[in-house]
């Protein structure tokens, strides 16, 4: 049983029922460009990112923004860059075969990543580049089989650079999905890498998980919004790579180019295949339009580091990953993508020490977070500095969302309950006119919990909002 306890604002708690899309298949017959040595037959915008999963690796870059329209702003590369290639190759011998090869990449990785296509036709190229660990490489998705590890469609070495190739047609019937398959076995099904174009592929490693990727996803359900391989950003402080996935609601392809507010999420990985937050968000922005926002979440370098830069004080680098977000992440999402250009349309959120982080963000610097959403919040930390600053301090112009769960019936210290309790009573008592709390009874501190209560987190984000941006 759930009760809701809020201040100021009230909307209801949802109960969400996420489910997985079933992916239509259609076989395709591969083209016969040959891929031999010379001889023989068969390429402009800004970079697209890389990937920071299992398989060949790849570079980060920014995302173009082309018109407003989901057509328009899921394009891959064109064919025509694997058609240039082969015709190249054709006359080039030695070293010069991969220089070729390295532009090549680097074209398809400018103009919209892989796998190549054309927009309303049916030929798809895929691309990897480097050599198979276990023999060969392959491809399997929806549009194959059922069953992704049965009739899974072969790629072809280019001779002379580090390249595999499978020129294929399949029937544009729907959005497909798909891996690279290293070998033979189910276990060496790989992320594409070269692709942006992505989703969680349904299967919760209860760690770091991963992604499918897509193609024709001009032809998918419309009516959702989609994830962007956005690629590693780099910490000028920290001196390291993280990954970064944008979920771009249903409202951000509708061709009226409004810009959204937006959303930091910490544990961005995690929060997408443990929690499947992005489908939390559709649905939640299925039943209230107003409310579509843009979500970024934010991963990690490796989980080692988590403690250290979701925390402050002494031997911490919670500042330095502050600063990340401020100088580094948020002018390149300000770039690439429509947001809202004012603090309160922008917000941080995560959960356990990752709502502990955006708090103390939240107040350190109110001038670019103007809602701090925070989802068992790890508030004890250091002897519960954040509740004594929310009642010594300054008021900031910050709304603020915080929730928990009473796992055993009664608030205790499990799932942060009382210091949750504690901190919504510190804010109130200081004046905040904007403070939301939800409880949970007998949720635990997990991610389907967390999941559970993201949509009242977005519906407290956009409350009283009747314009997309601030006035």
């Amino acid at each position: 049983m759930r009760y809701v306890a809020r201040a100021l604002i009230s909307s209801v708690l949802c109960a969400l029922a996420i489910s997985a899309g079933a992916c239509g298949s259609s076989d395709g017959a591969t083209h016969g460009a040959s891929l031999g040595g010379p001889g023989t037959d068969s390429d402009g915008g800004s970079s697209v990112p890389g990937d920071a999963g299992a398989g060949p690796t790849s570079d980060a870059g920014s995302i173009p923004k082309p018109a407003c329209d989901r057509a328009s702003q899921t394009k891959a590369a064109p064919t025509s860059l694997y058609d240039g290639l082969v015709a190249d190759l054709a006359s080039l011998g030695g070293a010069d075969r991969q220089t070729r090869a390295d532009k090549f990449i680097a074209d398809v990785k400018a103009q919209g990543g892989t796998p190549l296509q054309d927009a309303g036709k049916d030929r798809v190229v895929f691309v990897v580049e480097g050599a198979p660990a276990n023999g060969s490489w392959s491809v399997g998705g929806s549009f194959r089989n059922a069953d992704w590890t049965q009739n899974t469609l072969p790629m072809t070495p280019i001779e002379g650079t580090d390249l595999w190739i499978a020129d294929t047609t399949v029937s544009r019937a729907t959005e497909y999905a798909y891996k690279l398959l290293d070998g033979t076995d189910p276990s060496g099904f790989v992320e594409d890498p070269l692709s942006k174009n992505i989703a969680w592929d349904g299967i919760n490693h209860n760690d770091v998980g991963f992604f499918n990727s897509l193609f024709f996803v001009e032809d998918g359900d419309k009516t959702k919004g989609r994830l962007v391989r956005y690629g590693m950003v780099h910490s000028t402080e920290l001196d390291d790579d993280r990954p970064v996935y944008v979920y771009l609601p249903a409202k951000y392809d509708d061709g009226t180019c409004d810009p959204l507010p937006h959303l930091l999420v910490h544990d961005g990985n995690e929060s997408l295949t443990r929690g499947d937050f992005m489908g939390a968000a559709d649905t939640e922005f299925a039943a209230h339009p107003n409310e579509a926002a843009i979500l970024v979440f934010v991963g990690l370098p490796n989980q080692d580091v988590r403690m250290s830069q979701y925390t402050f004080g002494a031997s911490t680098t919670g500042d330095q990953y502050g600063d990340f977000l401020l100088h580094d992440l948020e002018p390149k999402i300000a770039a690439d993508y429509r947001v809202c250009a004012k603090a309160d349309d922008t917000g941080l959120s995560g959960a356990s020490l990752g709502g502990l982080i955006s708090t103390y963000l939240a107040f350190r610097d109110p001038g670019t977070w103007g809602y701090d959403g925070a989802q068992s919040a790890s508030l004890f930390w250091d002897s519960n500095a954040e509740i004594t600053r929310a009642s010594a301090d300054p008021m900031v112009p910050v709304r603020f969302y915080f929730d928990n769960g009473i796992p055993d019936g009664t608030c205790g210290s499990d799932d942060n309950c009382q210091p949750t309790r504690d901190m919504v009573a510190a804010l109130q008592a200081k004046g905040y006119p904007t403070v939301t709390h939800v409880e949970e009874n007998l949720a635990v501190h997990d991610w389907p919990y967390w999941r559970d209560r993201f949509p009242s987190m977005l519906a407290a984000f956009r409350a009283g909002r009747t314009t997309a941006c601030a006035k």
